[in-house]
């Protein structure tokens, strides 16, 4: 695998100086953590970037970095999760993934500071690339070298987009931050303020737009780990979504979102994957089930609607290029079951599989699994309903499973198609809502056939054919706006999106206390098994900047907010 290749080659690209390493980026990390001594080749940045070759390792370089524990592998992946649809498995432990998915969150937690550290990695990673392989294209340019510079631009798109998606992460969990943009290491662009939300989108926006003239179109793409064109205009779609939301409400970005989701709908390259059967494993719970997830478990790479995905894999003896996908994120499985273990760190709640309309069973059923893996292989009920796993991610349809009961090489998926065309319905939407002007050829029906394919697949029904007693009709305004938000919850659970959602539209405290009170008023206890109900604050629509991470080290970050995101 190209990530066992590099595992060296990119420690280079980190930092120049060990001493600058320790006083930026020391931090407490959690529990789950051991340390491991680096080794370091004489390679630098200034001498490792010399041809096409040496580049792609470096663009490499930052696509390892997502996919490592603090990140996509399991940190970020599984405990920034947090919303009204589920419940994390372990109530008041004290640990820090408990309090964090729980909504109990202190300046010192770890992981937050390891998730901070483990972006500014991929940034100054990036912040590398961008500046070795502009000179290489540059060169190539001038001296008529036209297959290099081909290249070397799809690279440079592969890096702005990647550092333009690190910047996304860290402005929609924490506001304003710091923007490093250079990956020369001085005091200068260490020990800086925190930069105002919308100079970061700013970048962002710049970034992304450069990235999409770049990069290539899916079909020239043979892997789903690689970004290609339609699934940067998807991911900046989405960017432009939570702009227009709160806390910035720039509703001006309602019409760009639409313009970036209609490109991605028109380009021709994606579509809804229309295949749901029966797995033939699981019985008497083998209800049919999309191909797009058991895709994930086969290792099948279909970029028509999984568009971006992070790549895991087990080829050797380590787990450092495994995730945690479908072991601690999927269905319940018995340690001795011959399909290896699953600890699923979140459940679906009750109220949320009760939430599905009547004639949406099949969706609900492959998205919340109702059954556990015995140590027979017996497919069973748990013994109670709030030990619903996620039934999307399902370890047992893996082929060969990995020797590791926690680690596994299935992918992360980070953008589906589905997600686009329920973007394309909320931006038009909103735009409308907002007075302001659609794409050419973009409609309120436009809206509603996007939203339409979406309920259609889900009821395995022709997607292009129009059905009354599934299909949503108006005019669009408040009532349409809820009814986007209900198939985003229906659609896409469970695949980390929810929580800014609830965010960007305002309602990320009412509607965790909300999933409290209707715990409480099915006979659950939620003071026992639903603690963001009592726990969640309006403050908690951000996190705190960490203090062993950042603060320690850089103290002008509170210049301009001494409270620390209201923290302090």
């Amino acid at each position: 695998m190209i990530k066992t290749m590099i595992s060296v080659l990119v420690k280079f690209i980190k930092f120049r100086s060990l001493f600058l390493i320790a006083i930026i980026f020391i931090g407490v990390t959690s529990c789950e953590e051991t340390l491991e001594e680096e080794t370091y080749s004489s390679f630098t940045a200034d001498n490792f970037y010399t041809d096409t070759n040496s580049a792609e390792l470096g663009i490499m370089g930052i696509y390892d970095a997502l996919s490592n524990r603090n990140l996509y592998a399991q940190r970020y992946l599984l405990y920034f999760q947090s919303s009204d649809l589920q419940r994390h498995w372990r109530q008041g432990r004290g640990n820090d993934d408990d309090r964090l998915s729980n909504f109990d969150i202190e300046e010192n937690n770890g992981i937050i500071s390891s998730v901070w550290n483990a972006f500014y990695d991929g940034i100054y990673r990036a912040n590398s690339a961008i500046d070795k392989v502009t000179l290489l294209r540059d060169f190539a340019q001038s001296s008529g070298q036209t297959t290099d510079l081909e290249i070397y631009n799809n690279l440079l798109g592969d890096a702005y987009f990647l550092r333009a998606f690190m910047y996304f992460q860290l402005v929609k969990n924490w506001g304003d931050v710091p923007l490093r943009l250079s990956p020369n290491i001085s005091l200068d662009n260490v020990k800086i303020e925190r930069t105002p939300s919308v100079e970061i989108y700013n970048q962002i926006e710049s970034d992304m737009l450069l990235a999409i003239s770049l990069l290539p179109e899916a079909s020239s793409i043979k892997s789903p780990a690689r970004i290609n064109k339609g699934a940067a205009q998807g991911i900046l779609a989405r960017i432009y979504l939570q702009w227009a939301g709160n806390p910035i409400n720039d509703t001006s970005k309602y019409s760009k979102a639409a313009e970036q989701a209609w490109a991605v709908v028109n380009s021709g390259q994606h579509s809804l994957n229309t295949i749901i059967e029966p797995t033939g494993i699981g019985a008497p719970y083998d209800f049919p089930f999309p191909k797009v997830y058991k895709n994930l478990a086969e290792n099948v790479y279909d970029l028509s609607e999984s568009m971006w995905e992070i790549h895991f894999s087990y080829p050797g003896l380590t787990t450092a290029d495994a995730g945690y996908v479908g072991t601690w994120h999927g269905v319940v499985s018995h340690t001795r079951s011959s399909f290896s273990r699953g600890a699923p760190r979140w459940y679906a709640l009750p109220t949320f599989f009760e939430s599905f309309e009547a004639n949406d069973t099949l969706r609900r059923d492959w998205s919340i699994a109702r059954f556990q893996i015995d140590r027979n292989d017996n497919f069973i009920e748990p013994r109670d309903d709030l030990r619903w796993g996620v039934g999307k991610y399902r370890r047992y349809l893996m082929p060969t499973l990995s020797p590791n009961f926690n680690a596994e090489a299935m992918n992360w998926p980070i953008i589906r198609y589905a997600d686009v065309l329920l973007i394309l319905a909320e931006s038009i939407n909103e735009t409308i809502e907002a007075g302001g002007t659609l794409p050419p050829g973009v409609s309120i029906q436009t809206a509603y056939e996007s939203i339409n394919k979406v309920r259609r697949r889900a009821r395995k029904l022709d997607i292009d054919s129009p059905d009354s007693s599934v299909d949503l009709s108006g005019s669009g305004g408040d009532t349409f706006r809820q009814e986007i938000r209900n198939e985003r919850a229906w659609e896409l659970c469970f695949e980390g999106v929810r929580r800014y959602d609830l965010i960007r539209w305002g309602i990320l405290v009412d509607a965790l206390k909300k999933a409290g009170t209707d715990l409480e008023a099915a006979g659950y206890d939620a003071s026992q098994n639903y603690f963001p109900a009592a726990n969640v604050q309006e403050k908690h629509n951000l996190l705190p900047i960490p203090v062993l991470a950042e603060i320690n080290q850089n103290p002008n970050i509170l210049n301009t907010d001494p409270t620390n995101n209201g923290y302090r």
